[in-house]
């Protein structure tokens, strides 16, 4: 069961790559699969946020706004985070998740 956050507590999970919820929208769950399972919500085939995601193919972890992935974790590449602008809320969420992954020690792609 994930555990409850709030979203200003949020880095600490996502830098340990723990799932939870928070008492708003923003998300994150252990992953399976390649990142092109991942193309829903505004990260669909052809957008910036879906097109970061489409060549991930060990995604382990996925923090998600809104139920659109606004990030992921691979094997592989590490942190891969779209550089696409959200809304005001969803701009807090993506501070809490690069946050997060500056902390876990692992690489950080911006595309």
């Amino acid at each position: 069961m994930a555990k409850k956050v709030s979203t200003r507590e949020a880095s600490g999970p996502i830098s340990r790559r723990e799932a939870f919820v928070s008492h708003g929208a923003l998300s994150a769950r252990g992953h399976s699969g390649p990142g092109d399972h991942l193309l829903f919500g505004r990260a669909q085939a052809g957008t910036a946020a879906g097109n970061a995601f489409k060549d991930v193919h060990d995604a382990d972890y996925v923090v998600m706004s809104y139920n659109t992935p606004i990030g992921v974790h691979s094997h592989s590449q590490g942190w891969v985070i779209p550089n696409v602008k959200y809304s005001r809320t969803t701009s807090k969420h993506q501070s809490q998740l690069k946050k997060g992954a500056a902390e876990s020690g692992s690489p950080v792609k911006y595309v």
